[in-house]
């Protein structure tokens, strides 16, 4: 009897050890913070696309739930400095989730992009946070990422052309060709 209690909580205990831990609400709190930055830019984009007010007034309560969420982080930086700081440190996110996070705004279409130009590594986020928020001192996330950037990028579209510049001469409409 005494061995199979023990043999029953022993097997019990093998279970248990298989889950993985859940997740740190500061890790989930800081994705948000991101996913925010990123919906607010999408809605941003659609009401500048369209006249209805329906995008403007999400617009405006996204923005509203993205700077509330900015506005705690700040406020409470012997929490989430120092996560970020501990998760640097360390070189990794602990998180049961994806790598990588979205972090600017694109219009999917069928046109093919590069996913570095919009995407970053969970760490990198935390780092993008920390120099943005805490050591700069602004009031938002940076809209677009370093490498954006660098590529050249400006505005919502995509930073790069997609296909290579037309020679004039190669078209009906260009050179010293008349079409009648």
């Amino acid at each position: 009897m005494k061995y199979l209690l023990i043999l029953s909580l022993l097997l019990s205990g093998l279970f248990g050890f298989g889950q993985k831990p859940a997740n740190n609400p500061i890790d989930m709190e800081l994705s948000l913070l991101v996913n925010r930055k990123m919906q607010y830019e999408k809605w941003l984009d659609m009401a500048q696309r369209s006249r209805s007010t329906l995008y403007t007034t999400k617009k405006d309560s996204v923005y509203q739930l993205y700077m509330g969420m900015i506005k705690t982080v700040k406020s409470c930086p012997k929490v989430y400095l120092t996560h970020i700081n501990k998760a640097i440190k360390a070189g990794k996110v602990e998180y049961d989730g994806p790598e990588r996070i979205e972090y600017n705004y694109f219009n999917p279409g069928p046109l093919p992009f590069d996913s570095d130009l919009y995407f970053l590594s969970r760490l990198e986020a935390y780092k993008v946070i920390k120099r943005s928020l805490f050591e700069k001192n602004e009031s938002q996330l940076p809209e677009r990422t370093e490498l954006y950037i660098k590529k050249g990028g400006k505005g919502r579209g995509f930073p790069i052309p997609i296909l290579p510049p037309r020679d004039k001469k190669d078209t009906i409409w260009g050179g010293d060709q008349e079409i009648h």
